[in-house]
């Protein structure tokens, strides 16, 4: 199986990633449409992709669309990120084996525990000073 951007390249060679409990992977949005004299709004969806692992990439300085895409598969639900090259696709899939995402409200999740009852503190109970 393959995918393919606007301009007709494939990209055959897939990584899969699990998703973000925690994270919607589609979001629908509006946008204007003119019919005849009347304009209407209809709705899309698009993939969100994983902030981290799309840093990672601009950081590789690859492209969405041109290097690489993003899909999700529903069945599975995990993250589908497409590559033309080979060698983009295991650098890729070598970084996120050590990769940890960071969670929807910007931090990493982490337990604490006390170190004299051995309880865990929940992340609610915990006050930030700022």
């Amino acid at each position: 199986m393959a995918v393919y951007n606007k301009e007709g390249e494939m990209f055959d060679l897939k990584v899969k990633v699990a998703k973000d409990p925690s994270t919607d992977p589609v979001y629908s949005y509006k946008f204007p449409v003119l019919r005849g004299t009347q304009v209407k709004e209809l709705w899309a969806r698009k993939v969100r992709p994983i902030k981290d692992l799309t840093k990672y990439l601009q950081g590789c300085n690859l492209k969405r669309y041109k290097d690489y895409m993003v899909s999700y598969n529903a069945q599975s639900q995990n993250y589908e990120y497409w590559f033309k090259d080979a060698q983009y696709q295991m650098l890729f899939a070598l970084a996120i084996s050590g990769m940890k995402q960071s969670t929807k409200d910007k931090g990493y999740d982490f337990s604490i525990t006390c170190p004299c009852c051995n309880t865990n503190i929940d992340k609610k109970d915990i006050k930030w000073a700022l």
